[in-house]
């Protein structure tokens, strides 16, 4: 399909979506069903709130626009004359959830078959009072069939709702609450497809499970960077071998470029430890006439006679990159123009209006680079369940082992070996990389807006020996972009009784509590220089997605002597199915959980409340100022830290 037969196809798919088009109020016209072969609703906190952020974005830009959120796949029954859910169940599900958390909706229009604790659930929420109170209650009872449901009502409610960068909003407080809701209602779209009543439905929802991938925005513009006039046969194979395998973040681009060699020359050098990228200037400018050059011919350039061997079955090789491949094209493209915005929904907005500006195989080339870059210094996580508390941050680079394998260790390890220990410990170095990394990454954990990353990425892309980094120099770098940010998020401000942040709440950026804990964690690695109370109660522990700010003594809690429950002394960072968990349990209750694990600012409030044997006005003011003088000390603490680690 070339350029102009692409458009043509996107022209008439856009016209007969728009002969499909429903609006929320108008799919809400209509009562659904999910029928029995349909699995159980399973959407968590990441996908209703990509959902939620993504209508929230879309209103913020322009509340007059349509935004569409996917297409419902629908059969109607002749018994009852609804509509059988066949394609779309876990959206039009969440829909229905925030349909009636923003009183758009006020009867139940979704049911399922044979499934009475949901059907249950269902009518239950649409006659209570609301959705808080409702959730509360099913907290009470056994959720075993129904959890999920729970859950989503939780985040819906929630004050975590990111909406960009470290900024935080709760659907049910918004100022302007009925406007979104209107936009929501009348704005929102789905596409719901009817199928012919004699459809075999069984068939074609095994067809739809296992259907190809939709175009997607990153592959139109990569057709329209193949079909610029300068891109030669061969500058097209390498332009789009190396596409391709950049587009899978979660392999590593030495496995998805394995066999791409020229002359027997590795691309990535005889042990992976560079990148060899005047390879690529070599291949494209080959005399490629004499015979066609196909993508698979690409592919399978000379190999060296023992061909890599990768093993997916081996544990630290499996991974998440914290960027999907649209969200890191962006930042290759802001590389290249500064305009560029890191959110990939502004992809197909940005690059026709600036594709004169970018040479597409200078392009490849970049992107390239900044991905071998991103594998070897960024960190990768065990485990895409962003909700899974045993989640694990690694930060490792390739090697050839020696049976000739691709296997992997430290990026910034204590051992020259060929073959490190197979349960090589943690630097000093290497761990504090991994904790600043991994801060950053939960408090900013949106995929579509990574200043964080892209600034580290620069860094990066101008060292002159990339590939044999200090790591010192790399960890002050990013010590210096926390502390620039924690500077402006509050204007360098001394952290005292009176500044901005003391008694903010659940409105208290995540990013305040992540550096709390940081500094802590410094603070106790290097000696307990600073005079910092309760360093000694400090353990070791990981950065998880804790998206809720829990108050250690209630707001409901009455048994307390606290003039201000929001004051950051009586605050700390948790999940938030713990958040629901602990929600109304005193102080000493919550406190009698073991510490293990727990990270040092509740840790400590944890230890005091034992210590005290209760927790109140005299403990959550005493806690406070140690964290005031923990921030106060924050430039001598890191620093401290710089001069105790060597490489």
């Amino acid at each position: 399909m070339n350029l102009l037969q692409l458009k043509k196809y996107i022209s008439n798919l856009r016209w007969i979506m728009a002969q499909l088009n429903k609006t929320i109020e108008q799919i809400w016209q209509d009562d659904y069903v999910v029928p029995l072969y349909q699995r159980n609703y399973a959407w968590g906190e990441k996908q209703i709130c990509q959902l939620i952020q993504d209508i929230y974005d879309s209103y913020k830009a322009d509340r007059t626009s349509r935004y569409y959120i996917g297409s419902l796949v629908v059969l109607q029954r002749s018994n009852d004359g609804k509509y059988e859910v066949v394609d779309g169940q876990q959206r039009l599900t969440t829909m229905s959830l925030l349909s009636k958390a923003l009183d758009i909706l006020s009867v139940p229009r979704l049911s399922y078959d044979s499934r009475p604790e949901v059907e249950e659930f269902f009518k239950g929420l649409f006659y209570s009072s609301g959705i808080v109170a409702y959730s509360k209650d099913c907290h009470k009872k056994d959720l075993s069939k129904i959890y999920k449901f729970v859950d989503a009502l939780d985040i819906i409610a929630s004050d975590s709702i990111h909406a960009d960068e470290d900024k935080v909003f709760s659907i049910l407080k918004m100022d302007n609450l009925a406007d979104f809701a209107e936009y929501v209602n009348k704005k929102v779209i789905l596409v719901r497809t009817e199928l012919p009543g004699d459809t075999d439905v069984a068939a074609y929802f095994e067809i739809m499970n296992n259907r190809g991938e939709q175009l997607q925005e990153h592959e139109i513009v990569k057709a329209m960077m193949l079909g610029k006039e300068q891109m030669t046969r061969e500058n097209r194979a390498v332009f789009s071998a190396i596409w391709d395998a950049c587009s899978q973040m979660d392999i590593p681009i030495q496995k998805t470029l394995a066999n791409f060699r020229l002359n027997q020359s590795p691309l990535f050098g005889k042990d992976f430890s560079e990148l060899n990228i005047d390879l690529v200037d070599q291949y494209s400018e080959l005399d490629g006439t004499q015979s066609p050059i196909t993508i698979d011919e690409v592919l399978m350039m000379k190999r060296v006679e023992k061909p890599v061997e990768y093993k997916d079955d081996d544990p630290e090789n499996r991974y998440s990159a914290i960027l999907d491949f649209p969200n890191f094209l962006m930042h290759v493209m802001k590389m290249f123009n500064n305009s560029c915005p890191l959110n990939a929904d502004d992809l197909l907005d940005f690059y026709p209006n600036h594709q004169n500006e970018i040479e597409p195989m200078d392009f490849i080339k970049q992107l390239l680079k900044i991905r071998v870059i991103f594998d070897r210094y960024i960190i990768k996580a065990s485990s895409d369940d962003e909700d899974d508390e045993s989640l694990r941050w690694s930060l490792t680079k390739p090697y050839r082992s020696s049976n000739n394998s691709l296997r992997f260790r430290n990026t910034f390890g204590n051992s020259n070996e060929p073959e490190p220990l197979k349960n090589e410990s943690l630097t000093a170095i290497q761990e504090r990389l991994i904790k600043q990394e991994s801060m950053l990454q939960v408090t900013f954990k949106n995929k579509k807006w990574k200043n964080w990353l892209f600034d580290i990425l620069c860094w990066l892309g101008r060292q002159t020996n990339v590939y044999d980094l200090k790591a010192t120099e790399f960890s002050k770098f990013i010590d210096k972009y926390i502390l620039r940010y924690y500077d402006g998020l509050f204007d360098g401000e001394v952290a005292s009784q009176n500044c901005s942040f003391a008694n903010l709440g659940v409105n208290t950026p995540h990013f305040l509590f992540n550096f709390i804990d940081y500094l802590y964690w410094v603070e106790s690695v290097t000696g307990e220089r600073n005079g910092i109370r309760y360093i000694h109660a400090v353990k070791d522990f990981k950065f998880s997605y804790y998206s809720s700010v829990e108050h250690h003594s209630p707001q409901s809690y009455q048994g307390t002597d606290i003039e201000d429950v929001d004051n950051l002394g009586n605050l700390c960072l948790i999940s938030r199915r713990k958040n629901s968990s602990l929600n109304n349990k005193d102080p000493k209750e919550k406190a009698s959980t073991t510490l293990d694990g727990l990270q040092p600012k509740r840790r400590i409030m944890y230890k005091m409340t034992k210590d005290y044997l209760g927790w109140g006005r005299r403990q959550v003011e005493e806690h406070f100022q140690d964290v005031c003088a923990l921030l106060n000390k924050r430039e001598d603490i890191l620093a401290s830290y710089s001069e105790c680690t060597p490489d």
